[in-house]
């Protein structure tokens, strides 16, 4: 069994809390970004219209049914 005084017992419990709750923002940030970039990868915007549209064809060129003009499936940048 350890001892511990009162302010040690403080503060590993305050330690352990605060572990728990870093562990669980990183593990929710690594799930919200694997979700996101799993959303994008069909996305494919239009540079004459700004039009973004989804794409699963996998044509290097599709056309974009906003304006019918050729998009380029660059990658859209989410900041």
């Amino acid at each position: 069994m350890f001892r511990l005084e009162l302010h040690e017992l403080i503060f590993v419990y305050a330690g352990l809390s605060l572990g728990i709750i870093l562990l669980a923002a990183l593990l929710h940030n690594l799930r919200r970004n694997r979700c996101e970039s799993q959303a994008a990868r069909g996305l494919v915007k239009c540079h004459l219209c700004a039009f973004e549209f989804r794409d699963a064809t996998g044509i290097e060129l599709p056309r974009c049914p906003s304006c019918d003009a050729l998009a380029d499936r660059t990658r859209i940048s989410r900041l």
